[in-house]
């Protein structure tokens, strides 16, 4: 322990003159080795970090600014090193990504550190080294071929990248400034090449710089980021990093910001047309049906991690403008882009039962007429049939389960909603669900929900009770025709 913070004060007063040596590899691979005890003992001690002040991140940016002119001297000649020059080139970058990550572990939980950092003009230094380390890493795979030697500083590189990312994700944490900077510095080239770049963790570390920057209402690099073609695509991108089973959990975050910031409907156009359409709408269906836990709730902040009902008023008008795309997934028909229709249908069902959280949506009367219309219709088109043998295809053939879903929605804003209950009623609503209450293989709990909807339709309701009681009995089902349908 005395020998660490013996080493600790060596660097802080400037005393380790590595880079000024006449045996350069000797002292970058000595200041390594000693980086990496003094990592282990930030990490350990939290007490540790208590002891970095301005004249030790004046050191350290000394350091870091000495190894970046030591390491761009060598490979500006890359084509002519000596295997010596190698040696010192590999031996500095390892240098750097130790240093960087020691900037990383001295302001966990240590504000006075961050500001120190930025006061000290480290974050300038940080952010030059993700530029310059990104170039150092293309510019040695252009020559690898030619060069073996260059294709180990590639991986070494992205060290680098990966440690800067995270020490300005941590700065840039609460803090409107450092934020701003960080936007200036690296949007739209470097997010935009990082983001898309091959490293899965530094993808990974810039989404959470993303998030921080863009997660609170106000944000003028979120207001960028929406209304530029550059900002568009790394929105794309984004969205495309939650793919599953793959899905980088920064890269969620980033767009759950965005969704809870109220940018779900840009978003949705930036995406529309494109596979990240339905991976979009795949996060918000997630979400809603995800609690928030201690955790998400403390980094979204000011916006929370709810779900503005802006969204689904939203999602509400374009089933109604694309009607016509469930009306045809329910009779059997191919459509461009059905299984979005479908999702945003499913992801409707799901909100509408939220009674407590959204009541914009569940008391929406032309949502609940529009669903009912499209119910009538396909009804029309495809009747459901008392007699079809179980399991055999029904109209929808249970590829979306098209007709269970707008019933679920029926059902949901009919609770305890009289003018809702009346609605469904003039609409010729209840004999069309009544319908369905019919077994059927391929679109499970179909039955169910319908039995479930009429007890909604009914529950307080005269009226509707006296259009059931008014139902003439058609005769006794054969047993024959009981066996057909699934009863015994």
């Amino acid at each position: 322990m005395v020998d660490i913070e013996r080493q600790f004060d060596r660097i802080r007063r400037g005393v380790w003159v590595g880079p000024q040596a006449a045996k350069p590899y000797v002292e970058w691979n000595d200041l390594s080795r000693v980086l990496t005890e003094l990592l282990k003992w930030t990490k350990s001690q939290s007490e540790s970090r208590e002891k970095f002040d301005e004249v030790m991140y004046n050191s350290l940016k000394m350091l870091l600014e000495t190894a970046n002119k030591t390491v761009q001297e060598k490979v500006d000649n890359v084509t002519t090193l000596s295997q010596r020059d190698v040696d010192i080139v590999t031996v500095t970058i390892i240098a750097t990504a130790n240093l960087v990550r020691l900037l990383r572990n001295s302001v966990v939980n240590i504000p006075k550190n961050q500001f120190l950092q930025v006061k000290t003009g480290l974050l300038d230094t940080v952010l030059d080294c993700i530029c310059f380390y990104h170039e150092v890493g293309v510019k040695c795979n252009r020559v690898k071929h030619k060069f073996p030697y260059a294709l180990t500083y590639t991986p070494l590189c992205v060290e680098v990248i990966r440690a800067a990312l995270q020490l300005t994700c941590n700065l840039c944490v609460g803090n409107q400034a450092v934020q701003g900077a960080v936007w200036k510095r690296l949007y739209p080239k470097m997010f935009t090449i990082l983001i898309d770049g091959i490293d899965r963790q530094s993808r990974n570390y810039v989404c959470s710089v993303l998030f921080h920057c863009t997660a609170w209402n106000g944000s003028h690099c979120l207001q960028q980021l929406i209304s530029a073609e550059e900002g568009k695509a790394i929105i794309r991108s984004g969205v495309g990093l939650c793919e599953q089973p793959n899905c980088l959990e920064w890269a969620q975050l980033f767009v759950e910001g965005l969704i809870c910031a109220d940018r779900f409907m840009q978003v949705y156009e930036i995406c529309h047309g494109t596979p990240q359409l339905l991976t979009l709408l795949e996060i918000l269906e997630e979400k809603i049906k995800t609690s928030p836990s201690p955790t998400k709730k403390e980094l979204f902040g000011e916006i929370e991690s709810a779900v503005p009902v802006s969204t689904f008023l939203f999602l509400a008008k374009t089933l109604a403008r694309d009607r016509q795309n469930i009306i045809d997934l329910a009779t059997g028909k191919d459509v461009v882009d059905g299984a979005v229709s479908a999702r945003i249908l499913h992801i409707l069902a799901e909100v509408t039962g939220l009674f407590e959280h959204y009541e914009r949506i569940t008391g929406n009367t032309p949502f609940l007429e529009c669903a009912t219309k499209i119910l009538n219709e396909i009804n029309s088109i495809e009747p459901m049939k008392f007699d079809r043998e179980k399991f055999e295809a029904g109209p929808e053939c249970g590829k979306y389960s098209i007709r269970k879903e707008l019933i679920r929605i029926i059902s949901n804003m009919c609770c305890k909603r009289k003018n809702h209950q009346d609605k469904v009623r003039l609409l010729g609503g209840i004999p069309t669900i009544l319908s369905h209450c019919v077994w059927d293989g391929n679109n499970p709990f179909i039955m169910e929900w319908s039995i479930f909807s009429l007890r909604m339709l009914l529950d307080g309701n005269q009226e509707n009770q006296d259009v059931i009681r008014g139902l003439k009995s058609l005769g006794k089902v054969s047993d024959l025709d009981a066996v057909k349908i699934g009863v015994s």
